[in-house]
């Protein structure tokens, strides 16, 4: 009779679990097609923007798109690591630089000269990361400290091939005779393709295995390391690919501005990525979106109040999200919706939790 009894709580509890795994499953399953159908319909309003929007907005958003690049790569290495990277300025530079040179020294065309620039952006930042490697917290950030205060002297001192202080014209891509829309345009739908592939490669690299190992080394090097995680290569990979992304949003503005110079890449270009992925959100994709309009539009609404108030604007900005949005905007957006979920079906955090 005890055998009976033992016998059917077992393969009762055996079937709840099943059931369990199953629910879970099946609301996974469908906050990844939520996520996939948000992303189409996002695309589909960012491809329609420049039929309706005047040629400067188109402009300015196509900034946005360019920062929203670079911003990526820069919540990659300190969202997602916790590595504190004040140098990021320094990469964006290099691909700015590498991109202009690449057109005009070797002829390459729009599309290899911001591949070009990804690819010496993300060896410099393998370059940059390996010695790094190690760093953590203060010390990293010192070092990266370092590489960021020194770009503009460097890009002054190589002035046969920057320009040194006067800069660098660039000639911006040129609309095929059958666009009808206008140059800004075509430089939009440019740089929206690849602001489309970096985050298709991004999503893919942080989901799955390498996302929970990366989660492993920012909650603990020493954790992460017991459990057979190759702490100091995947540092250094990371560091290399958030310093590729910002090279690609480097080369992606020179395009659309068709102007570089040293002044636009001081220290405070670092800050600034650094309080604007804070205000998008911490270790969450979409949150880069939210850089992006963060960098491109509260720097010339501060200039608008005085130079000396934008630092003010900043901080006012920062402290305001610590306060009411301590996971910044995405990512207490996406605590909001768990948390409505769960009072509506009585969910786990872990099914109802979205995609980042």
């Amino acid at each position: 009779m005890n055998g009976i009894d033992l016998s059917t709580s077992t393969s009762g509890a055996s079937g709840a679990s099943g059931a369990s795994g199953a629910s879970g499953g099946d609301a996974r399953s469908a906050a990844r097609g939520r996520g996939a159908a948000i992303a189409i319909v996002a695309v589909l309003v960012l491809a329609g923007l420049p039929f309706v929007m005047p040629a400067y907005q188109t402009f300015q958003m196509t900034g946005v798109m360019s920062y929203a690049v670079a911003a990526l790569g820069l919540n990659l290495i300190t969202g997602y690591v916790g590595q504190v990277s004040l140098g990021h300025n320094a990469f964006f530079a290099i691909g700015s630089y590498a991109a202009a040179l690449a057109m005009t020294k070797m002829g390459l065309g729009y599309a290899g000269a911001v591949l070009f620039a990804g690819a010496v952006s993300f060896v410099a930042g393998v370059m940059v990361g390996y010695p790094a490697k190690r760093l953590r917290g203060l010390y990293l950030a010192l070092i990266t400290l370092i590489l960021a205060v020194s770009v503009v002297p460097m890009i002054k001192h190589f002035s046969s091939h920057t320009g040194g202080a006067a800069g660098l014209l660039v000639d911006k891509p040129a609309p095929p005779a059958w666009f009808g829309l206008g140059q800004d345009a075509w430089i939009y739908y440019l740089v929206l393709v690849f602001t489309m592939l970096a985050f298709w490669l991004i999503r893919n690299f942080v989901g799955g295995s390498t996302g929970r190992a990366l989660a492993g080394i920012r909650e603990g090097e020493l954790a992460a390391s017991s459990m057979g995680i190759d702490v100091n290569r995947l540092k250094v990979i990371v560091f290399g690919v958030g310093a590729m992304l910002a090279g690609l949003g480097g080369a992606l503005a020179t395009f659309t501005v068709g102007f570089i110079g040293p002044d636009s890449f001081t220290l405070m270009l670092s800050i600034g990525f650094l309080a604007a992925i804070v205000v998008g959100g911490l270790g969450t994709i979409w949150g880069a979106i939210v850089a992006g309009l963060f960098l491109q539009f509260v720097p010339s609404y501060a200039s608008d109040l005085g130079q000396a108030l934008s630092g003010a604007v900043y901080g006012g900005i920062l402290i305001l999200c610590m306060f009411l949005m301590p996971k910044g905007v995405v990512g207490s957006m996406m605590n909001l919706i768990s948390r409505r979920r769960q009072a509506k079906g009585g969910t786990h955090p872990s099914t109802s939790k979205e995609e980042p």
